[in-house]
């Protein structure tokens, strides 16, 4: 009797243990069914091959609490006025986001048109704000008339599609959808109104000192501004947010299966194409075979705005995350030009040969002064 006792609760414990262990795999398969993935990567195709940059970060399944992180970084010891030959932003920043310093800059704190950087802000406001990345929002006629009249840039939504947050935020980023912004916003908020609020609230909180919104997706407006400087705080409290990190560094992706969208909509990085044929040469040899890889960021523009842009670069080197942005550069091509000249001229260590604008100008204006002179 003693043996079959002791038998028996061998065996009821076995039992107990075996379903313990199913239940918390089965607990573990849902909670990660529709997390953002654990790795981020951002494909930066150059004219010296493919060069990927892989970050390992943890898995996200719910909204983060916004992080308090310092904000406005200080002027570095060895900081310098932007001078670049043929530089055509009107204004310009490049950070370091480990050390909290600012390298280089100019007309760091001059308004200007965000444009499509906007929905860097959006995406942040998003992820502190929705419930979860399961939630979903369902697409209306009429969260679709305003974009159609301003020619605004689309993820592929529809009306009557139901699409989760994570497929939104990466719409708002990668391909630039004032379609998945406004819908982050109704999902968020109830309309673009209130998360407009929510927006210069966050502003406000950040200590942003010449920022204000109007919409989440970058239309312009006049009263729509921001700064570099601002816009740095912006990138600099995005990174620290993993979810956000995570859409900002990634090159592709398709959306999830739903009746207006089959397949789902494959959504590239309009950064990521921009990049082509382009790479950091921080030894100045001409290869690509460097330490800096820029990971991630965002593009926009408007007429009134120009070409904008803002991107986070990685340095295995000094171990070190840095932040460009740049504002109402001349082309798209400008744009990652000066994008590249900025980190290759002031990232620590860099031997990269920038031409200064200095020289030039002094060129110009003593060939201008002989011209009147012989007039």
């Amino acid at each position: 009797m003693k043996s079959n006792r002791k038998g028996n609760a061998a065996l009821i414990a076995l039992l107990v243990v075996i379903i313990i262990v199913g239940i918390g795999a089965i607990v573990m398969l849902l909670a990660g069914r529709n997390s953002i993935d654990e790795t981020e990567k951002f494909q930066n195709s150059s004219k010296g091959g493919n060069n990927q940059v892989t970050t390992q970060v943890t898995q996200v399944t719910e909204p983060e609490k916004p992080k308090e992180v310092n904000l406005y970084c200080k002027k570095d010891p060895s900081f310098k006025q932007t001078n670049i030959k043929g530089f055509t932003a009107a204004a310009s920043i490049i950070g370091d986001l480990d050390s909290d310093t600012i390298l280089a800059g100019s007309s760091m704190d001059s308004r200007c048109y965000p444009a499509s950087l906007t929905k860097i802000m959006t995406i942040l406001v998003a992820c502190e704000n929705i419930k979860s990345y399961d939630d979903t929002y369902t697409f209306k006629d009429t969260d679709f008339t305003k974009l159609v009249e301003e020619d605004a840039s689309m993820a592929g939504f529809k009306a009557g599609e139901t699409v989760p947050a994570k497929d939104l935020l990466y719409g708002a980023i990668l391909p630039s959808g004032a379609d998945a912004a406004v819908g982050l916003a109704n999902m968020a908020a109830g309309s673009e109104a209130a998360f407009v609020k929510l927006m210069n609230q966050r502003a406000k909180e950040l200590g942003l000192k010449n920022t204000n919104f109007t919409n989440v997706s970058g239309i312009h407006n006049p009263n729509h501004y921001s700064t570099v400087n601002d816009m740095l705080v912006i990138m600099k409290v995005a990174y620290h947010n993993v979810t956000c990190r995570k859409v900002l560094n990634t090159f592709d992706y398709t959306t999830s299966k739903t009746s207006q969208n089959p397949e789902g909509i494959h959504l590239t990085c309009l950064l990521g194409g921009r990049l082509q044929g382009f790479f950091i040469d921080k030894n100045g040899n001409g290869e690509n075979d460097d330490t800096a890889k820029v990971q991630g960021g965002k593009t926009g523009f408007t007429n009134d705005a120009k070409f904008c842009i803002a991107t986070y670069c990685y340095d295995s080197e000094t171990e070190h995350t840095y932040v460009c942005v740049l504002a109402k550069c001349a082309s798209t091509e400008q744009s990652i030009s000066e994008m590249m000249s900025m980190y290759e001229k002031y990232l620590p260590g860099s031997k990269a040969k920038i031409p200064d604008a200095t020289t030039a100008a002094a060129t110009t204006t003593t060939a201008a002064a002989t011209t009147a002179k012989a007039a």
